[in-house]
């Protein structure tokens, strides 16, 4: 995935509800996004991809800071089509 990204001309991320649940220094959560890539095709052509993504997460606290202990994405959705300028 992260390879696709790094031919993106542009990005553009809507962040959407979140989730977190506590439990003493633990804390899960989920993120919702719909993430908007714009590149060049092989011919040249600019497309668009869509991704409707979510993020579960796996967060710790240590000395009263909260950490990312794990994060893992998942991809519910993608679609591509041609773009214009």
């Amino acid at each position: 995935m992260f390879d696709n990204l790094n031919v993106s001309r542009a990005t553009t991320h809507f962040n959407g509800q979140s989730t977190i649940t506590l439990d003493g220094d633990r804390a899960t959560g989920e993120s919702y996004c719909l993430a908007h890539h714009v590149s060049l095709d092989e011919s040249g052509q600019r497309t668009l991809m869509i991704a409707s993504i979510r993020h579960l997460d796996e967060f710790a606290e240590l000395d009263g800071d909260w950490y990312f202990a794990e994060r893992r994405l998942m991809v519910d959705w993608t679609e591509t089509r041609p773009s214009t300028p």
